[in-house]
């Protein structure tokens, strides 16, 4: 549980996180879920969150998933299907679920809903285990 608050600290202090206002609310063994207050500064041209920062919410969620395990994890490819915007002045949230894990590869799935649990996006990340993080700073 130790290594689990740990990730979340980091997560949360992670120039992303304060960059974009993402807040990592739980993490435990093989899940995370995050929270990000939509803002101006999210949107695109047509009012509502860009893309790339919807991608980097479930990215930076998921990141805490994949690390919330005894290894260091990092991401080697992402598949999104955003289905439906947020506006500002939302909240969206974000869970992340390891699905599999082998040899040297995870595969975690995203899910980023708005308050009224409606699916925004699905993601489905592969990582790549890099190294035992006992064995890390």
């Amino acid at each position: 549980m130790e290594r689990c608050e740990d990730v979340k600290r980091k997560f949360n202090e992670c120039n992303v996180s304060s960059l974009l206002g993402i807040t990592i609310d739980h993490v435990e063994e093989g899940l995370a879920r995050g929270s990000m207050a939509v803002t101006k500064n999210h949107t695109n041209v047509f009012g509502g969150i860009h893309g790339g920062i919807l991608f980097a919410f479930a990215d930076q969620v998921g990141g805490a998933c994949g690390n919330s395990m005894e290894y260091k994890a990092l991401l080697v490819e992402s598949v999104a299907r955003f289905k439906k915007t947020a506006r500002e002045g939302e909240v969206i949230y974000a869970e992340a679920r390891l699905t599999h894990s082998r040899r040297q590869r995870d595969i975690i799935e995203i899910t980023v809903t708005n308050a009224g649990q409606e699916v925004l996006a699905l993601l489905k990340m592969t990582s790549f285990i890099v190294e035992n993080a006992a064995k890390t700073p």
